[in-house]
């Protein structure tokens, strides 16, 4: 982590999600500096520092948040949802921007010295690991730890899986899992099975107790990696059950089946969980191109349709790429999508979203 020089010449670390560069201009922010003050400054081009009360400092991102306008989309239709969505997607981006230059100091042993701060030294142990020396982090990150703390210790229910699953920070936690039930359309009895992009590993644990003989899970994280591991030692299938960093295929014999839950909404990804939603580039095309499969395997692609829907993807690639790679399409099983955002009304989106479809291809 690079450092910075704070105001009273410490030297600190500075860790950050997105790969941002460090502070330039440090600004002391506390209970008395103004939202108004607070956005001038960060338009300036400084950082702010905050050593107030910890409500209070939510309470500015708040204010914060308010005041960063959404794009003009004067003459837009409300039939072209892909420019809707860019636009919210801008929104998004220069709202973290800005939300992004709150800072907060960890002190050495992970303690935050602002007043009325919740218990956090346990969350920002499990976020960074040991803190040595002071280290600033954006204050969006330090509320980010300590929910992913709470995912961690409660562990997250999914359906057809005996136990729970425990989220590390900064991998996406299986909230979103319509799609394990599309696993009961696969035998994975006896047979070899990878998962690609595992983050917590939830498809190759329900893969195990499915009855496959064997799972290898990868990712490009060693975040998700070591998540993986800790979840398949939790729910005793740690012997039967491998995890290790690679870009889609690991240096392993072929499999009998093969799963990705790719990314899917064609975006550069700005942070490390944006990788499991957020993908620029053409990961599911190497996918298919480069199955490992043995003699008679299968592969399942589990992916959503919303991006067609906002016409973000052209209706018939996927079908395209399978073909291209030689694969056969056996099955494409679906299922309605059931995160929360299919109920928000107030989604410019939501049509497309209310309507969207988890779908598991099936190809040989």
């Amino acid at each position: 982590m690079p450092d910075v020089t704070l105001p009273d010449t410490t030297v600190a670390a500075f860790h950050t999600e997105d790969g941002r560069d460090p502070p330039r201009t440090l600004v002391l922010a506390d209970d008395q500096t103004r939202a108004a003050d607070a956005l001038r400054a960060i338009r300036d081009g400084a950082d702010l520092l905050w050593t107030g009360d910890w409500h209070n400092g939510r309470q500015l991102l708040t204010a914060l948040r308010r005041r960063v306008k959404r794009p003009r989309t004067d003459g837009t239709a409300v039939t072209d949802l892909a420019a809707i969505w860019r636009a919210e997607r801008a929104h998004t981006h220069a709202v973290a921007d800005v939300l992004g230059r709150v800072l907060v100091r960890i002190e050495p042993g992970g303690r935050v010295a602002l007043r009325r701060v919740p218990p956090h030294e346990d969350a920002v142990r499990h976020a960074l690991g040991a803190v040595e020396v002071p280290t600033l982090v954006a204050l969006p990150t330090l509320i980010g730890m300590l929910g992913a703390w709470g995912w961690h210790e409660a562990g997250v229910e999914v359906p057809g899986l005996d136990g729970r699953i425990h989220p590390h920070f900064g991998v996406f936690p299986p909230t979103r899992n319509a799609y394990v039930r599309l696993l009961d359309h696969l035998d994975f009895r006896g047979r070899t099975v990878l998962d690609t992009g595992c983050g917590t590993g939830v498809l190759g644990l329900v893969a195990l107790q499915r009855g496959a003989s064997r799972v290898v899970a990868v990712d490009v994280d060693p975040r998700a990696v070591a998540c993986a591991r800790d979840n398949a030692h939790r729910l005793g299938l740690q012997a039967r059950f491998e995890a290790c960093e690679a870009d889609l295929f690991p240096d392993a014999a072929r499999v009998d089946l093969a799963l990705f839950n790719p990314p899917w909404l064609p975006e550069v990804p700005r942070t490390r969980l944006d990788r499991a939603v957020y993908d620029s580039g053409d990961l599911v095309r190497r996918w298919l191109a480069g199955l490992p499969l043995a003699e008679n395997g299968r592969a399942g692609l589990l992916v959503s349709d919303l991006a067609v829907r906002l016409g973000l993807r052209p209706e018939g690639q996927l079908q395209a790429w399978i073909a291209e790679a030689g694969r056969t399409i056996e099955a494409v099983h679906d299922t309605a999508a059931t995160h929360r955002k299919t109920h928000d009304r107030r989604d410019p989106l939501h049509e497309a979203r209310a309507a969207e479809r988890v779908q598991l291809w099936v190809l040989s």
